[in-house]
């Protein structure tokens, strides 16, 4: 059986598995989310080498006061060409790029 190597837990599942069979998977605790490569040294695969500084406890978890939020993806650099209105031909709709966030002005030492 697996354990996590953060918070001990014992409900680890299998997020990927290398396309060469038997090299390596992704393993993930399915409590506090810690997710490691079974190729990984031994600080980050196994509970009894895990650095006591980021061990976690049921009790730590519980108290957590949120799990931080992971950001949007900057766009890909064809879709920040598009400007806001434009018709994309790609998509056959019009981007109206990111709701509420204008874009920056850019201008040249030679016009204001």
């Amino acid at each position: 059986m697996t354990l996590c190597p953060r918070c001990a837990h014992d409900a680890v599942g299998r997020l990927a598995t290398s396309p060469v069979p038997g090299v390596w998977d992704v393993l993930q605790c399915r409590r506090c989310r810690y997710t490691w490569r079974t190729t990984e040294p031994a600080r980050r695969t196994r509970r009894d080498a895990y650095p006591d500084v980021f061990k976690l406890t049921a009790d730590d978890l519980a108290a957590a006061l949120e799990v931080p939020a992971v950001p949007r993806c900057a766009p890909r650099p064809d879709e920040a060409r598009q400007r806001p209105g434009r018709r994309d031909p790609l998509r056959g709709a019009a981007d109206s790029g990111v709701r509420g966030v204008r874009p920056a002005r850019v201008t040249s030492p030679n016009r204001p």
